[in-house]
Parts: C-alpha cells; sequence; structure tokens
C-alpha cells in the first residue's frame, strides 16, 4: 500500500516538474525587438532610419492566425516605405501611407509567408527625418497584434535615438 501511495506521489512531482520547467522555458517564446539604425541621407537630404524588428510567436505558429503590424514615430518623422523578410530573403518594399496629422501607420503581415517553422519574422520600417530638430530626442516603436484562435495577443517595444546624431 505505501509503494503505491509513493508511486502516486511522485508521479504527481514529475508531473508538476514537468509542467513547471514547460511554462519557464516557454515565456521566451512570444517576443518582439525593436532597433533603431542612420541610414545615411537620400537625395532630398533628409536622414534615414531603419527602425528593425524582430519578433517571435512561438507556439501560435501551429495555429491559424493573422498578424498586423503597427508603427509609431515621433513629430517630425515621416515613414517611406517597409519591408518584411519572406521565406528567408527580403524581397520588394511596399510603401506606407501617412498624413501630416497622424503619428503612426499599421501594415499587413502575411503570417504564411513572414513567418518561418519555429515561429520567428524579421522586417523593417524606413523614417525619414523632414523636420529636423536637433535638441530633442526621437522615438520609434512597433505593435504586433496577433490573432490566433480568436485571441489576439498584442506585443510592443521601441527604440529611442538623439536627433543630434542623425541632424548634423
Amino acid at each position: 500500500m505505501a509503494f503505491i501511495i509513493c508511486g502516486i506521489v511522485l508521479f504527481i512531482c514529475v508531473i508538476t516538474v514537468v509542467l513547471v520547467f514547460r511554462k519557464k522555458f516557454s515565456k521566451n517564446d512570444i517576443m518582439l525587438d525593436v532597433t533603431a539604425t542612420c541610414e545615411g541621407r537620400n537625395e532630398d537630404k533628409q536622414a534615414i532610419m531603419k527602425i528593425y524588428f524582430t519578433y517571435s510567436i512561438g507556439r501560435l505558429v501551429t495555429r491559424k492566425r493573422d498578424i498586423i503590424g503597427s508603427i509609431e514615430w515621433s513629430e517630425g518623422w515621416m515613414p517611406v516605405s517597409y519591408n518584411l523578410k519572406e521565406h528567408g530573403v527580403y524581397r520588394e518594399e511596399k510603401l506606407l501611407y501617412a498624413t501630416n496629422e497622424q503619428s503612426y501607420s499599421t501594415f499587413e503581415i502575411n503570417a504564411m509567408n513572414a513567418i518561418d517553422e519555429q515561429g520567428r519574422g524579421e522586417g523593417y520600417v524606413v523614417l525619414v527625418l523632414e523636420k529636423p530638430n536637433p535638441s530633442h530626442m526621437s522615438r520609434a516603436g512597433v505593435v504586433l497584434a496577433v490573432t490566433a484562435n480568436m485571441v489576439t495577443y498584442q506585443l510592443a517595444d521601441s527604440t529611442s535615438w538623439h536627433n543630434d546624431v542623425v541632424v548634423h
């Protein structure tokens, strides 16, 4: 009788440890990382910033999913285009549209092409500096809304930089 009770307790302990480790290691499955890189100037002498983002949707890769991306930026900057790595390579840049009153724009991510088997993907958004202001910092943020099985997960990250670096 004691042998059966010890076996049941041992079984419960093993299951608990497995579930704890699974939960601990699955926290890094879903993530978004955003960085900015100054790419020089265009033909109009405007500074160009590329906002790179990498993301992982973890176990959601096995579910039916839709992904919408959004970029927001500081005053003085304007979006030009975005590009997503599809099937492991960057293809063609797509235009982003925004009016002077907007400080954000959305774009669609084709989850079938832009995400690898492990649920990872990457892309970038190109911003140009239209109204230089060297005395303040600029910021850009990316938000991804991943909808899987009628549940939406929101990933967000941002980056900032000093405008004096890109103005001079």
